[in-house]
């Protein structure tokens, strides 16, 4: 099975130059984790991710909530094609100990984001990810 059939193709995206507190906001609107940054001078090219634990994070380190998101972003992007394998998927979160993934289209545009949840509730996941580590793929 291959990213692009269980990835969200409704990624909640935020310019990187957005504060903490709209980061903050947004996730709680749309009820996501995580947030793709972009530049508004091209969105469909992931900038960085923030997490709902980056949030938590910094504003327990004390940063200013209108303080820019991007400067507790992560920025290193770990992402997928979306015509990978889910077992691939499945890999790469468990070795970054990571909980999503950006997934890009074949221009490496945003695609979707795809979770550890929908992985888990994808039960051909499993299988992909048990195939995928015994057999002979590294990464």
């Amino acid at each position: 099975m291959k990213v692009e059939e269980i990835a969200s193709r409704e990624a909640v995206t935020l310019d990187k130059e957005a504060k903490i507190i709209d980061a903050a906001k947004l996730i709680a609107a749309k009820r996501v984790g995580f947030l793709v940054l972009v530049d508004a001078s091209n969105p469909k090219k992931p900038w960085g991710v923030v997490s709902e634990r980056d949030i938590i994070k910094a504003i327990a380190e004390g940063e200013p909530l209108d303080a820019k998101v991007k400067s507790i972003a992560t920025t290193k992007v770990i992402a997928i094609k979306k015509d990978e394998e889910i077992g691939k998927a499945a890999a790469l979160m468990v070795s970054n100990n990571i909980r999503h993934l950006v997934v890009l289209d074949e221009y490496d545009r945003l695609f979707g984001v795809v979770s550890i949840r929908d992985l888990i509730a994808e039960k051909s996941a499993l299988k992909s990810l048990a195939h995928y580590e015994t057999s002979s793929h590294v990464l």
